[in-house]
């Protein structure tokens, strides 16, 4: 069994705070594009960018 601290189990949660002003852009974004959660939004968005930038995403 592996004692790595940097190693990778799952897939842990990412969290930061959000201005509310800036959580609600976000959120009437998000059901605007019509994904089913805040966190789906964010990912497809990040995602997205990374495709631009030439990164390559495993989805």
């Amino acid at each position: 069994m592996s004692t790595h601290k940097n190693e990778r189990r799952g897939n842990p949660p990412f969290q930061f705070r959000l201005d509310p002003e800036l959580r609600e852009l976000m959120e009437q974004a998000q059901q605007a594009d019509g994904d089913e959660s805040l966190a789906a939004w964010i990912k497809r968005i990040i995602r997205k960018e990374l495709l631009q930038r030439g990164f390559e995403v495993k989805i």
